[in-house]
Order: structure tokens, then sequence, then C-alpha cells
């Protein structure tokens, strides 16, 4: 499918199998639909894009315990232990990603987060529970 130019949806849906086929190989599968472009990958390939490109949660040790943020966007937890905190930040964006589906993504000051609500959508909470540690369960901790 990949070797089409610039074939158009029905073009795609007409060669369904082949195009997830290529998809899966990683290959690009890029078609048009009227004046928009879309492409189709596989959602392992978009987790992984999306994990570097959302800026990653802070990660805060207070006195009392720990608080995760993301900064620019709503979404924020706080546990007595950072397992804690983690959890509660992955079903604080779990909620988020939903409301944005539901009514948000409308709200001009909300359409900034198409990326992380795909990335919420795409990633596991094991998956959002790491990325929200950071690389090698590194994240910079910033002290109250």
């Amino acid at each position: 499918m990949g070797s089409a130019k610039d074939p158009t949806a029905t073009a795609v849906r007409g060669a369904w199998a082949a195009s997830l086929n290529a998809a899966a190989d990683r290959r690009p599968v890029v078609f048009h639909r009227g004046d928009q472009d879309f492409v189709l990958l596989p959602a392992s390939l978009l987790r992984d894009v999306l994990h570097h490109a959302v800026p990653a949660p802070e990660v805060v040790a207070e006195d009392d315990g720990w608080t995760v943020l993301l900064p620019g966007h709503p979404v924020a937890a706080d546990g007595t232990t950072l397992e804690d905190a983690l959890r509660d930040f992955v079903s604080a964006l779990r909620d988020y990603a939903d409301a944005w589906d539901d009514r948000l993504h409308r709200a001009p000051n909300h359409q900034h987060a198409a990326a992380l609500v795909h990335h919420v959508y795409v990633s596991d909470d094991d998956e959002l529970m790491a990325w929200a540690r950071g690389p090698g369960d590194q994240h910079a901790l910033r002290q109250t």
C-alpha cells in the first residue's frame, strides 16, 4: 500500500488488508480525504512517538508524601507513597482523557491536549506509570 502516490481514503479502504499489513510493518500509509491527510500506523509506534513528544510530569517530594503534576494540563495527584501518587495520576489522566474526548476537545484552552489524550488512549496503566517516572526511573524531584 505504501507504493501508491497520494492514495485517497477510498483507495485505502479498497485495499484495507494491504494497508494494515504495511502499517504493521511500520511502513508509511498516508492517505487523503478532502483537504486533510491521515496516517495509518500501529498503536505501538504512536505510543513510542508520543512517549517522547509529550512532556513528562513533574514529581514533587513533599513532607507528607508525593505530588505528580503535568504542567499546562489540569492533571495532578497526591499520595503518601510515590506508587500511590503515580497510580492516582494515571487515574486522573484517564479521567481527563475521557472528559477531553467527550467535550473538552472543543474548548480552545484544551485543544493543545490532543497528543496527551492520544498518549493516554494508546498506553496501558503500566506504560503510563513508566512514562510518569521518567527514563530509567530517574525523574526530577523537587522538594517543597
